[in-house]
């Protein structure tokens, strides 16, 4: 995104690092790398970054914010997410409290492309001590992305 696409706009900061659009890159989220720190972003990758924060924060675990965050994390580190049914089924109960939580904070100023339409689970796999999640992000504006969630499971 060039610098002119954050005019006339508030911007994050880019926390979670480690994916790009279109070509080959590894699995690994992090928070601020060393040659990458410092960055922002906004429109399409402000929308992804605040839907897999969201998605990432246990519910009730912000007692300033109890009603933000969902039960996916809870679930899946209660050793309750057994099958890939149990695991899609999370994901189902989860992204509605995430879409809730984002709608809730949007208002008409926000740029469509920053605000939340849909999340779609296109893929999950559950192997060993490891939940991938492949999920489709969609923009009121109609810009999507894929997000890759990869969670290792804490025995």
């Amino acid at each position: 995104m060039s610098t002119a696409s954050y005019q006339g706009r508030k911007v994050d900061v880019l926390a979670l690092q480690g994916g790009t659009s279109n070509v080959e890159t590894l699995l690994d989220q992090s928070l601020f790398g060393t040659s990458n720190s410092g960055q922002v972003c906004a429109g399409i990758n402000k929308l992804i970054q605040r839907w897999v924060l969201e998605f990432l924060t246990e519910a009730g675990s912000m007692p300033y914010a109890a009603d933000r965050g969902c039960q996916f994390l809870t679930e899946l580190y209660g050793g309750q997410l057994q099958s890939l049914i149990d695991v899609e089924t999370a994901f189902m109960f989860a992204a509605i409290d995430v879409q809730r939580n984002l709608v809730n904070e949007e208002d008409d100023t926000w740029f469509d492309d920053e605000r939340f339409d849909t999340a779609t689970l296109l893929q999950a796999t559950l192997a060993g001590d490891t939940v991938s999640l492949s999920v489709k992000i969609s923009s009121v504006a109609g810009d999507s992305r894929v997000v890759i969630v990869p969670l290792a499971v804490v025995p």
